[in-house]
């Protein structure tokens, strides 16, 4: 673990998925301060705990922790609530968060007193799986994976820094992004696909039933993978970012109307110019990451 991580302690708020797997990260990178949870659920702590992932065995931390970074990872309409439960006292702490919704966030801790404000950095680990909870964390889920860093006008470039070296420490590699640009970006690129896969489920079930993997080869399972997330998650993602979740979906219906026209008409030269220019694109695109 490099020099860049300057942190005597950290705590994760949400001991799921994202925040497990923080706690794993640091573990096996032997991070030298002292790791600490906090989880709605006593069981997930317990859990933590017995993984020798965190110090506590229940709600109860020392306030007063100094050198300290407070990592929230609770789904987006519950930050408030989560933020709203911490009783640090020490002046010496940074804030950072995992949600894919950053508007939201943005918007509540601006409510909230300046010197919170000034101390948050908001983030967000492009990292994750269809399975959810403590037991389904890695210490490898962030290697070589993208956190995008949020920093709004209030932030110091020294705070902004320290958020980035943490996350670099546990494998990532970052990169910024105003927060607003970054919600109408992932309801493309995230938050789209999940909905596509879970109505593109509901569509398939409400014909096929018990059948609706029988004869799939693997590609639907492959496929609607992410229709197995964490259904509070997504739940929460939708209604935080509804504004550019309802923009994507109804550019992706007109690609879908345009596509119907084009089956409808049974035209092979359309369909085949337009599946080429879609597969081109895709493939240059994909290419120019990979090098």
């Amino acid at each position: 673990m490099s020099s860049d991580l300057v942190f005597k302690n950290i705590v994760v708020v949400g001991l799921g998925l994202i925040g497990g797997s923080i706690l794993q990260s640091l573990k096996s990178k032997s991070f030298k301060g002292s790791t600490f949870g906090i989880d709605s659920n006593l069981s997930a702590i317990t859990q933590a705990n017995k993984l020798g992932l965190i110090i506590n065995k229940d709600q109860n931390i020392d306030t007063d922790l100094q050198n300290l970074l407070v990592v929230f990872s609770v789904p987006a309409l519950s930050m408030s609530q989560a933020i709203d439960d911490l009783n640090f006292k020490s002046e010496d702490v940074l804030y950072t968060d995992t949600c894919s919704v950053k508007s939201s966030v943005l918007e509540d801790i601006k409510k909230r007193k300046s010197e919170f404000l000034a101390k948050f950095v908001l983030s967000h680990p492009i990292a994750g799986s269809e399975k959810s909870g403590i037991s389904a964390s890695s210490s490898n889920l962030f290697d070589k994976k993208l956190t995008i860093v949020c920093p709004h006008e209030n932030n110091a470039e020294e705070d902004i820094n320290k958020v980035e070296g943490f996350w670099q420490n546990l494998g990532s590699l970052t990169k910024r992004l105003p927060a607003n640009n970054h919600d109408d970006l992932f309801a493309k690129t995230s938050h789209l696909p999940h909905v596509i896969s879970y109505a593109l489920m509901h569509s398939i079930f409400k014909d096929l039933d018990d059948k609706t993997f029988l004869y799939s080869g693997g590609s639907l399972e492959g496929y609607t993978r992410i229709a197995s997330s964490d259904p509070v998650m997504w739940k929460d993602i939708m209604i935080a970012n509804e504004e550019s979740i309802v923009e994507s979906i109804k550019q992706f219906k007109a690609s879908l109307e345009i596509l119907l026209d084009m089956i409808q008409k049974k035209d092979p030269i359309e369909l085949t110019n337009f599946f080429t220019s879609i597969k081109v694109s895709r493939d240059a695109l994909l290419s120019e990451e990979n090098n």
